[in-house]
């Protein structure tokens, strides 16, 4: 959306209008400029959205108390939306590569879906906790349908959304707001696109299709590069959708630490899309945990969901059962570091490459990107390890 004027000159205008009109006024008029901005975008998948809205925010109070848990409101909600998403983002993909065998053409996505609904089920399940009781329609609205994170992210938490809205307007908070916009250009426009984005074709999505007859050499120099290209330019979106909330002085939760600098494979999940990461730590692991009380199978479940969450793909699914294992060997060396002591060899060693390594680690999860046929991604893996094999 940043490349279009009118999203600059919507932005521009709903901030002046903002901060002129009464306090009671101002989240129902951003909620209505959202709306209108994005159905422009997509009449039919936002006006349905309004609907979701209503839903949710009428009928989830009911799931709260005892009675309510107990209940099927909760799970009914849950499922609900889940199907939406299921129908509208994977059925349509699963449905084309079953009757041709490959999916060798784009599907049309509805604008935001994953976004929103992991944003209502979040409202659901904590409504149904008694951790949200704010019943404006206006601030619920406007939070669901805020339109510099609607497609971009990051999936914002209602109760920090609520704890964190300014009601005065404040110089400091609009040089903020301006200057994390302006950091956010510099990455997508100057990093991004201007120094990484020729270098191996990497704006190319067809260039994965030739990595596993390259050599290992150029493979590493390719996925290194993916990597880099995907942390400027989301992490680019994601300061830019921060930036241009704070102007109406909403502090948005951030997405991104340096997760290049991360020093293990844990590390990186606590920097990268840090708020999908908290999302499923708190909807998934946590209750897979509680029910099989078995920390390997609740990281697997996570993993899946991430995966899933990017595409119902062969090469997703295989991305998210990489980063799974990384977890899962990271945590069990964790255990047996903790075992033999602070003071033995291993610690003094696992300090220094630990940056490295785990730069590596997760700039080898690029070969599932790169192609959508899972085989030609294990082949591109095979191949970073010197491995040449055809299937």
């Amino acid at each position: 959306m940043i490349q279009s004027p009118v999203f600059w000159l919507v932005l521009l205008g709903s901030v002046l209008v903002f901060w002129q009109l009464p306090q009671r006024f101002r989240f129902g008029f951003l909620a209505l400029v959202s709306y209108a901005y994005l159905v422009s975008l997509e009449p039919v998948t936002v006006t349905i959205l309004i609907g979701w809205v209503l839903i949710f925010f009428y009928i989830a109070p009911h799931a709260a108390g005892k009675h309510g848990r107990s209940g099927l409101v909760l799970p009914g909600l849950i499922g609900l939306s889940l199907s939406y998403l299921i129908y509208e983002k994977y059925l349509p993909g699963l449905l084309s590569t079953l009757s041709d065998g490959v999916q060798d053409h784009k599907i049309l996505v509805p604008l935001g879906i994953s976004y929103f609904t992991f944003k209502l089920i979040h409202y659901a399940v904590e409504v149904s906790r008694g951790n949200i009781t704010d019943r404006s329609l206006s601030k619920f609205s406007a939070y669901i349908f805020l339109f510099p994170i609607f497609t971009a992210g990051p999936i914002e938490r209602f109760d920090h959304f609520l704890a964190n809205l300014q009601t005065r307007w404040q110089r400091d908070t609009m040089v903020e707001g301006v200057m994390k916009i302006a950091y956010g250009m510099i990455k997508i426009f100057v990093l991004a696109k201007f120094v990484l984005a020729d270098l191996y074709g990497i704006a190319n999505p067809t260039h994965g299709d030739n990595l596993a007859s390259m050599s290992s050499l150029h493979v590493w120099g390719f996925v290194i590069l993916a990597y880099l290209y995907a942390y400027l330019d989301f992490s680019a979106y994601t300061d830019i959708a921060i930036g241009a909330s704070r102007l109406f002085g909403i502090k948005i939760m951030e997405n991104f630490r340096f997760p290049i600098i991360a020093r293990n494979i844990s590390d990186f999940w606590n920097r990268w899309h840090m708020t999908l990461a908290r999302w499923c730590q708190s909807y998934v692991y946590m209750p897979v945990i509680a029910y099989t009380r078995n920390p390997y199978a609740a990281v697997y479940s996570t993993f899946l969901v991430m995966g899933l969450w990017h595409g119902a793909t062969a090469p997703w699914v295989m991305w998210g059962l990489y980063h799974a294992t990384g977890v899962a060997v990271f945590t069990t060396l964790s255990r047996y570091k903790r075992r033999i002591g602070p003071d033995h060899m291993i610690y003094r060693f696992s300090s220094p490459i630990g940056i490295p390594l785990t730069f590596l680690f997760v700039s080898g999860s690029y070969a599932f990107s790169t192609s959508d046929s899972g085989w030609l991604s294990i082949r591109i893996l095979l191949k970073l390890v010197g491995l040449n094999v055809d299937f």
